[in-house]
This record gives structure tokens, sequence and C-alpha cells, in this order.
């Protein structure tokens, strides 16, 4: 390409750029003698090489940095050092420390470990704790440790090239490492330029300021305005990539739960999150003494709720006493309505179910479900989180039996994709009988818990009056989900650890 041709068709970017990589071929140089922001020094830099005035070499590497902690110390000297300035020959007490020093509390149970092993302090016990100078101690005040002589490479680097740190600074880097917020490591990309033959007879030559950069239809026509010559718009120039708007990959997989459920003919329920206990569990029979009750499992707040009409709340204080004339004999305890108006995080769908019982004054053929976020205090793992999404659903008819309730569970998964699937007994506190379905993950080639489910017990349906059969689900939607999505962990699914390139470029989401 003629240099004349070329410069018509140099962006102002491009223009501002090409004279500083007369001495300058590394980016941060070039940002700061361009006096451009970073992204546009890159789009020139791009730019450029389309053009192959340039090449440009970029390596990422992994780079030590200082975090809160240690700029903080960096700055004030690092705890043990403020430890041992206030020490003398004499003994003093850890009051007296915590005083001169400034330290809290667990910086100082820190130093106390940390000197005691470098023999830089004498402790002993008269009472409580108390201090003296150690053997060591000058001299690590004097030379300083190697840690701190780490530390201070940093008044001279902003950062520290990984690969690098070797021998004494290893032990020193492993030992800071273990401290809260002092030292991280992160990925740094390296990006120098290179010119072509092209490109150094370029920088030579005087761009000039003779170009017009905004094009106008009469300029279009005529090739110039006002006697200066417009810029050539290089149409095949890479661009930056514009990430649109999409449906996050759980939602598109919670859709195809929902267009299934409704393609059997159910409606939809809706519910809160936050919900009174009496809700989430006394109105579907769950004893007061249960142990997902208890704190360790379920998410209190610190409120109470209000409760529904007297009337109906003694009918669930009676099926829970004696039974309420089911034949039942209850809990055979005192049901206390101060723990039923505690305030919650719903720990499951079942509550918005029996909340339509209520609202909806249901005793007829009918079915619903409700695609829920609930919340345990549950530790996690690739199947558990403490939010996790919920399918529920209900089925209300006649001389329904387990029979039906397995029927349905094989049919909606079979419109999933889903068919290795195996039940087996369980327990539920308001459904008996009750049964869980497994499936079969190839992937992690284990069976996981799938769905809990039963036949709703006369003693939860007796308050509402219901005098119809129910079955009743509660499934993993979120599992359901990262079945579908391809995912073996729920953490790869949704939340801070998801892959947000997957995110933007997954494909559409199909049953399996």
């Amino acid at each position: 390409m003629e240099l004349k041709s070329l410069v018509s068709k140099l962006h102002p970017l491009e223009r501002t750029v090409l004279p500083v990589l007369k001495k300058e071929s590394e980016l941060s140089r070039i940002v700061k003698a361009a006096k451009l922001k970073e992204v546009e020094v890159m789009r020139a830099l791009q730019w450029l090489e389309n053009k192959e005035v340039l090449k440009i070499d970029s390596e990422k590497k992994k780079v030590v940095v200082l975090d809160k902690n240690g700029k903080k110390y960096l700055k004030e000297g690092l705890p043990e050092r403020k430890f041992l300035s206030v020490l003398g020959d004499k003994f003093i007490n850890l009051d007296e420390v915590a005083k001169k020093s400034g330290l809290s509390k667990e910086e100082i149970n820190a130093c106390i470990g940390l000197l005691k092993r470098k023999v830089a302090i004498d402790v002993q016990k008269e009472g409580q704790l108390i201090f003296k100078m150690g053997p060591q101690g000058d001299k690590l005040l004097k030379e300083g440790s190697l840690e701190e002589q780490f530390l201070r490479r940093f008044k001279k680097e902003k950062s520290i090239d990984f690969d690098s740190i070797k021998d004494i600074d290893k032990f020193a880097f492993d030992e800071l490492k273990k401290r809260k917020n002092l030292l991280k490591v992160e990925e740094e990309r390296s990006v120098s330029v290179m010119l072509t033959a092209l490109g150094k007879r370029l920088v030579k030559k005087d761009l000039g300021e003779d170009v017009v950069n905004r094009l106008t239809p009469g300029m279009l026509k005529t090739g110039s305005w006002k006697g200066k010559n417009f810029r050539a718009y290089d149409v095949e120039v890479n661009v930056p990539k514009v990430q649109g708007g999409r449906r996050h990959p759980y939602n598109e997989a919670l859709n195809i739960i929902r267009d299934s459920f409704l393609e059997m003919g159910f409606k939809e329920m809706e519910g809160p999150w936050v919900e009174t206990a009496f809700w989430g569990m006394d109105s579907m029979w769950i004893a007061q003494d249960h142990p997902m009750r208890e704190a360790q499992d379920t998410f209190y707040l610190d409120q109470d709720g209000n409760l529904p009409d007297a009337k109906f709340v003694s009918k669930v204080k009676a099926a829970h006493e004696n039974g309420g004339g089911t034949g039942s004999t209850g809990h055979t305890k005192l049901w206390d309505q101060g723990a039923a108006k505690k305030l919650i995080l719903r720990q499951h769908s079942t509550a918005t179910t029996f909340r339509y019982f209520y609202e909806k004054k249901l005793n007829c053929d009918c079915k619903y479900f409700y695609i829920a976020d609930n919340f345990r205090n549950e530790a996690t793992d690739a199947t558990h989180l403490p939010e996790f999404g919920q399918a529920e659903g209900f089925i209300m008819g006649d001389d329904l039996n387990l029979a039906d309730l397995m029927g349905f569970v094989k049919e909606f998964y079979a419109k999933l994709g889903i068919t290795k699937i195996k039940f087996k007994p369980t327990f539920n506190p308001y459904t008996e009988p009750s049964m869980e379905a497994h499936y079969y993950n190839e992937k992690l080639g284990k069976w996981y818990a799938l769905i809990n489910s039963g036949i709703f017990r006369p003693e939860a349906l007796a308050p509402y009056g219901i005098k119809k059969s129910v079955i009743a689900w509660g499934m993993g939607s979120s599992r359901i989900a990262a079945l579908l999505t391809g995912k073996s962990k729920l953490k790869e699914l949704f939340g801070p650890e998801v892959d947000l390139d997957w995110i933007r470029r997954h494909k559409r989401v199909k049953i399996l």
C-alpha cells in the first residue's frame, strides 16, 4: 500500500499513537506518552496491525500485588515491628503492649506466635501474659525480617512477577500470603508492539492534519470538504464486540420446566419469600419440635408476622394437639401460637401450596405448580446451596394414589429427556405414604435425589375442609437446570463463580 493512500485511511487515534511508536513499544508507556485511555490505544494498535503497520505481541503472566492490608502495612509497618518497638529489657503486660502499639487483639495474637518462633520476645505468665525483648528482637528491628524486606520491594515495584520469586523471597512470600488480605496473585497482560518495514517508514512521515473524519452525504458526493480530503473508512477493520442482552441459561432452563407444566394443564402459583413459621410449617402439620425448625436448618428473621383468621388458626391448633377430628391423636403437645408467628425465609415452596388451599378455598379437581426460590441453612456442595430452586406442585382429585404420583413423575421427566429414574420410600411429616425419586447423573456417575413427594395426610388437609385426595411433590428445579445446561455443580450455573463468557456465548438450553 502506498504511504499516501495509507495516511488517508488513518483514524485520529492512529495518528495520535503513531508518533509515540518511534520511541515506545510497551503498552503502558504508549498510553502515558499518547495521553489516551488504554482501550483507545489498544483499538488504534489493532487497526494499525490490520494495516500491516505493526505486530502486537501479547502474553499473560501471574503477578503478586498488595491487597488492602498489604498497602496499609507498607505505609505503617508490619504489626510485629510495632509490637517489638514498644518492648524493652523489662517485662510489660498485654494491656500496655496493646495501648502503646495501637494493635488490634487479632494482630497481637498473630504477633505473639510469630515473634516467639523467631526468638524475638520472651513471654511469661504472671496472672496475665507479660513480654520483653528476646535475643533476636533488636536484630529484627534493625535489619528487618525477611517478610519486611519482601514487602519493601513494593515501594519501587507496583507488582512482582510471580515466576521470579525464588528461595528466600519465596519463603517470605509464603509467610505473608498466609496473612489476611495482605498479598494476592493476579493475572496481568503484557502487550508490546514491533513496527514492520511499512511502519518504520510511516512513523517518519509527517501525517499532517488535513483529514476530515466526519462524513456527510455532500462529502461522499464530492470527495472533499472545504478543500480537505476526508478519511477513507475501512469496513473490514476489527471492532470491539458488543455483547447483546440475553436470557440467563438458568432462566432458560426454568422456562422449559414451566412450559412442561403448562403443557400438562397446570396453573401457576406465586408466593412470598418471607413467610411466617405458620405457613412454612404449622399449616401443613409439621410439629413445633421438628428438627427442621431449628436455626441450624432455617433462617429466622428478628420479627414476628401476622396469622390468618382466628377460626382457621384454631383448626390448625386442634390438628396439632389432637388430630382435629381425623381419628389421629395429633402431636399430643400444646401448640404455641407465638412460635407460629416467627418470620422465616421460605425453606420450601410447599408453604405456597397451603396458602392456596386457604386463599382459593380449593376442594375440587385441579392441579397447580410453582417454581420458587427457597433458603436453607446448610453446607454447600455440588448439588446444595443455601439458596435453591424448587418446582412445587400438587394434583387434587378423587381417589388419587401412589401409582398416580409415580406416573406423573415419569411423564414429567420424560418431557425433559430424563428417563433413568428410581423410586424409594421415605418419611415426610405431612405426607403418607411418602416417596423419593432419584435420577442417575451420567456425568458424575452417581444417583441423586430429584424429587420428594407423597399424599397429603388427613391432619394436614382437615383445617381446610378438603375431602379429596392430594398428591404433591417438591423437585429441585435448580438441579434440573444444572442437568439441562450440562453443569455438574450448581455454583457453575449461578452465583459469583459463574463463567461470564459461558453466560454470553452458551447455546440455547434444550431438553436432554
